[in-house]
């Protein structure tokens, strides 16, 4: 009995080991005043999860005191009126960390400018903590989805597969330059930006800025 006891708790011990733990959620959120060249200063709120069972949700608001005109035709009514400040206001659905990076990918919801609504917008946020010498950055992006339905292809070379390569472009000068792969010309599957390695995005030139983001693997 003793012998059979033992041998339990030793398989129990061992089943413990071998199970992996948990997956613990993701978190990255934010509010930031930030100043470019224009010299208005614009904001940006956000707050996104990720569960441990791998979705996201969250939600962003962004604004600019530029004010865009959101009338083409200068004949409505509403062309002669001054352009409200640019909002907009998105859910996001995406999020993905590397360190102290996150990047965020969403569907726009509301705007001050209605050609927005329904775009995707992407934001790509860098936390440092309470470093005085290199504060947090941001940068994001609106897209929508590509043309998609044919294939691009020669139209004097039957055997014309351009359409079908694949490459990386890399940096020839710097071996621990990743890269970054080509675009699939004839994929219409897009469901929100897209996504590139989070070392490779450029961060905005602020000339001021002011906030918290917080980033959480």
């Amino acid at each position: 009995m003793k012998s059979t006891g033992f041998a339990s708790i030793l398989a129990l011990f061992l089943l413990g080991l071998t199970t992996p733990p948990p997956a613990t959620a993701q978190t990255a959120s934010g509010s930031y005043r930030f100043v470019l060249d224009d010299e208005l200063t614009k904001s940006v709120e956000f707050s996104a999860r990720t569960d441990e069972k791998g979705v996201t949700t969250g939600e962003m608001t962004f604004t600019d005191p530029a004010r865009i005109p959101d009338v083409d035709d200068v004949e409505d009514p509403r062309a002669g009126d001054a352009p409200p400040e640019f909002y907009m206001k998105a859910t996001l659905d995406g999020l993905t960390i590397e360190k102290n990076r996150a990047l965020m990918n969403g569907t726009i919801v509301d705007s001050s400018h209605k050609s927005y609504i329904g775009k995707w917008v992407q934001l790509v946020v860098e936390d440092n903590g309470d470093s005085l010498r290199v504060p947090d950055q941001l940068t994001w992006s609106f897209c929508k989805r590509s043309a998609g339905g044919w294939i691009p292809s020669d139209a004097e070379r039957k055997d014309d597969d351009g359409a079908f390569l694949r490459w990386w472009a890399t940096d020839a000068e710097r071996k621990d330059d990743v890269g970054i792969p080509s675009q699939n010309l004839l994929s219409n599957d897009e469901k929100s930006c897209r996504i590139y390695p989070l070392f490779s995005y450029l961060f905005a030139d602020l000339l001021k800025s002011d906030g918290d983001i917080i980033v959480r693997p």
